[in-house]
């Protein structure tokens, strides 16, 4: 014997009474919103702890880690001065807000003559004593009578390498010019980005490189250094801002364009000390 299914009847108002129940975890189940996921911090970009990177501006040195690029000094020469021949330094009516860069030539007596020119406008004139070149620059050293304390290399890229005609010196960031250097592989790139470093102002007291390191991606290269730049009384008159700054140049492998961008990762306070250093509000 079958039995035929009956409807149930329920007093007018109560299945939607049970409906919205159900909806809102009514009956006995948990009323609780699913956890969201713990916020990560990103990793630290670099071991140094932020009371190590203030005692190591105020020691000054030293200013590079391990292996970082590092130019031989000449022999018998005790103070050497090291520049890139700028379009500034031949033409000195390009003034701010110009855009300046260092030049580039293939031809040495391109190169010869931007030197010249520059030696001529100096304030006193320093006679040619050697020349040089590698597969990146021309070199044109000169000295002064009677001074043996002035040694100066003005230096010119050769455009096969690199040419900066679409850099600007005077931006911190944008374009860093055209590398020409074929393959373009990570550690071209690393040298690179150390060697130009050598002619900021970051090369100087009150500024560390705390790491040099390299990413790739598919069609572009990227190195980082990873600086802390001090600012005496930055954030009061007894304690001094510290910046840790990324300065990132990345290269499209395939065009060669070179781009460079600074990004500030964290800020901290610090005051110099008998010890040192130590950090400060």
């Amino acid at each position: 014997m079958s039995v035929s299914p009956r409807l149930l009847r329920l007093p007018a108002g109560t299945l939607v009474a049970t409906l919205l129940l159900s909806s809102c975890g009514g009956g006995g189940g948990s009323s609780d919103a699913p956890a969201s996921p713990a916020q990560v911090a990103p990793p630290r970009a670099v071991s140094q702890s932020d009371l190590q990177i203030a005692q190591l501006l105020y020691a000054g040195t030293p200013r590079t880690p391990a292996g970082f690029y590092q130019e031989t000094r000449p022999s018998g020469q005790d103070h050497v001065s090291t520049v890139h021949l700028k379009n500034t330094d031949i033409d000195p009516s390009l003034s701010a807000p110009l855009p300046q860069h260092e030049l580039c030539t293939d031809d040495w007596s391109i190169a010869l003559d931007w030197s010249e020119t520059s030696a001529q406008q100096a304030a006193q004139y320093a006679d040619l004593v050697a020349t040089d070149d590698d597969a990146r620059y021309f070199e044109f050293a000169r000295s002064r009578s009677g001074d043996p304390d002035f040694h100066l290399r003005e230096r010119v890229f050769k455009c096969a390498y690199l040419n900066r005609a679409t850099a600007d010196l005077r931006a911190p960031e944008g374009s860093a010019g055209q590398l020409n250097l074929r393959p373009l592989v990570a550690e071209e790139l690393r040298t690179l980005s150390e060697y130009l470093w050598q002619f900021t102002g970051y090369n100087n007291f009150g500024h560390v490189v705390l790491k040099s390191s390299g990413t790739a991606a598919a069609a572009t290269l990227t190195h980082t250094l990873v600086m802390a730049n001090l600012e005496r009384g930055g954030i009061s008159a007894g304690c001094d801002r510290i910046d840790v700054v990324a300065w990132r140049h990345t290269v499209d492998t395939t065009s060669g364009a070179l781009q460079l961008d600074v990004e500030t990762l964290w800020s901290f306070g610090a005051r110099e000390s008998a010890g040192g250093g130590e950090l400060c509000q």
